[in-house]
């Protein structure tokens, strides 16, 4: 798994906590009791239904973000953040899980359907796994690349990935419409830029973006868009 250390990539979403709420809305129906949290950034998803699982074991590849969640959910007794990088490390010791979450990590994996089939093996049966991902390869530019993203992923590719790995979709979304245009322009008017999307706005801009995020997510909800910035797909064990 290539990674790069994305802290200051994470701490810059604080200021899109609208938006990091939106996400979490789109898949928070599918979270179970007993969760792994792969990718868990610095808590910012997971302090959005800690308190409504079990257990919960987030997976990170840096000291400093592991230490940031152990910190933060320091007085949670069934919390525990791990130095772990999925594609490699033995996580039978904390399995079974009935839901496995990745959200923007799939795209940061080479060998992406093999994942999909070791993290089935954590699973229990009916056991879901939860993915985001950014939609679109042909949006793949500097702020993907600068972040290690392999790619990002078209329409229908992860049904048949799903597929692959021998897992049932049982739902599959797309997320934020509107947002293809900015980031189009970001990308392409600044090719070999350094940052990332959310480094590279300024206070005006996430302003912006949590006045459309209030706007566009209860659209949204009623009219599902067929294409979007992000997909979700949730996959179960048969």
């Amino acid at each position: 798994m290539v990674q790069n250390n994305i802290t200051e990539n994470l701490n810059s979403w604080n200021k899109l906590e609208r938006y990091s709420r939106w996400i979490y809305h789109m898949y928070a129906k599918h979270i179970g009791k007993n969760v792994l949290d792969v990718g868990g950034g610095i808590g910012t998803a997971i302090s959005f239904y800690i308190q409504n699982v079990e257990r919960v074991i987030s997976t990170e590849l840096f000291d400093n973000q592991v230490d940031i969640m152990n910190k933060r959910f320091s007085k949670i007794p069934y919390f525990k953040a791990i130095k772990a990088d999925i594609t490699k490390d033995d996580f039978s010791e904390y399995a079974p899980f009935d839901t496995i979450i990745l959200v923007n990590v799939l795209e940061h994996i080479e060998d992406d359907i093999q994942l999909l089939i070791n993290i089935k093996g954590l699973l229990t049966d009916n056991g879901k796994i939860i993915i985001c991902v950014p939609a679109t390869n042909r949006l793949y530019c500097y702020m993907d690349k600068n972040v290690g993203h392999y790619r990002r992923y078209n329409k229908g590719e992860l049904r048949i990935k799903a597929e692959k790995a021998g897992l049932d979709v049982i739902e599959n979304k797309y997320m934020n419409f509107m947002g293809i245009l900015p980031y189009w322009i970001k990308g392409k008017l600044k090719r070999g830029g350094s940052g990332s999307f959310s480094t590279n706005m300024n206070e005006g801009e996430s302003k912006l973006y949590s006045i459309a995020t209030l706007l566009l997510e209860p659209i949204e909800r009623v009219v599902n868009p067929p294409v979007g910035i992000s997909e979700f797909i949730i996959m179960s064990k048969p």
